[in-house]
């Protein structure tokens, strides 16, 4: 279906093992071809939560060298995962929500008050927090998850010709939205299908659009419907943030979304795939990860992007990228493929659990 289906997309073709990782028993093995992670989550250098379809979750206290499987309760896939405190939530299909109050050793279900699947979500403390997903569905919690109040993020509807249209008045009426990332307990965004991007100033009581700029001569994009939809949003200061799309686009704001501006690449041929999912480290690092195995980056003195090296090219998506400092770091995707660096990006090990 058209709401999902950049999420859960089929993967093509997984490039050789790391020749320094030996082959695990199949009685002790954790991680299989078959596994399709969403997202990591970096819980210190050595640490990390995974989670993934099929209601996988996984976790590794040794960088990778060994999983434990953590008993979700569900078969549904689970999409995100927000960590404080040493709680965790997890959002998913059907919008579920998971809550472990350990850490992430045991799960039990929350209840979200939506069956939309919930592709994002965030704790702003371990009271507060947003999740968002399917049919511009948004719900809060200030209670820790104990209740959940769902919500639709209404979005303007087009103006001048683009009113006329039936077919784009029924197509926008409740995009898609994949992500929400605040920045403090007031300034949050939110992106979604066809370039929504939504910001707060209040703490999400409400919500302005924001993805006007990218239209116009200087873009080429005339139509609304033709803003590529964007699936990762990282903020990095209260006035710049990064949003990551179909096509490969990377757009950024630095005036807190009164304009955008597409990022250029020096790239050898172009991303014609998405971007999924954003990421800035602590020392001004850039990432992006998206479909077909690409993975891009800019450090803070670089003008452009350009394509990272992951030591073996990886021909399927990868979905989430989490560092828990410069140079610990985390890469997760199709065909069971986790990758860990530990030297912030100069080389990665392909962990096979």
């Amino acid at each position: 279906m058209r709401r999902n289906s950049s999420l859960i997309a089929s993967a093509l073709l997984l490039a050789a093992c790391h020749a320094e990782v030996e082959d695990v028993p199949l009685t002790q093995q954790s991680i299989y071809f078959s596994d399709k992670f969403f997202d990591v989550k970096a819980l210190g250098p050595d640490r990390a939560l995974i989670v993934g379809y099929g209601g996988k979750i996984l976790e590794t206290a040794d960088g990778g060298i060994t999983f434990t499987r953590r008993e979700s309760g569900t078969n549904l896939a689970l999409f995100d995962v927000a960590v404080v405190g040493g709680k965790v939530w997890i959002a998913g299909q059907e919008g579920l929500i998971l809550h472990s109050a350990d850490g992430g050793k045991t799960f039990v279900a929350q209840t979200s008050g939506t069956q939309n699947y919930l592709f994002a979500i965030q704790m702003l403390s371990e009271s507060r927090g947003f999740a968002v997903g399917d049919r511009s569905v948004l719900v809060e919690t200030v209670d820790g998850g104990k209740t959940w109040t769902p919500r639709t993020l209404t979005v303007a509807a087009p103006e001048g010709e683009a009113a006329e249209d039936p077919d784009l008045l029924l197509a926008m009426q409740d995009p898609v939205l994949y992500d929400v990332r605040f920045l403090n307990d007031k300034v949050g965004w939110v992106v979604g299908e066809f370039g929504r991007i939504l910001r707060t100033e209040d703490g999400g009581q409400t919500w302005k659009e924001q993805q006007a700029t990218l239209m116009g001569e200087h873009t080429g994009i005339v139509d609304p419907m033709d803003i590529p939809t964007f699936f990762g949003i990282h903020p990095i200061i209260e006035q710049e943030a990064i949003v990551t799309g179909l096509e490969g686009r990377i757009a950024r704001t630095k005036d807190a979304g009164q304009t955008w501006v597409f990022e250029a690449m020096k790239l050898d041929y172009p991303i014609a795939d998405p971007l999924y999912a954003p990421f800035v480290t602590a020392d001004g690092t850039e990432w992006a990860v998206g479909a077909a195995g690409e993975v891009v980056t800019k450090k803070a003195s670089d003008a452009v992007w350009s394509r990272a090296d992951l030591g073996n090219p990886l021909f399927t998506w990868i979905r989430s990228i989490d560092f828990a400092d410069p140079s610990n770091g985390w890469l997760v995707g199709g065909y069971g493929n986790v990758l860990h660096t530990s030297d912030g990006g100069k080389s990665w090990r392909l962990c096979i659990g």
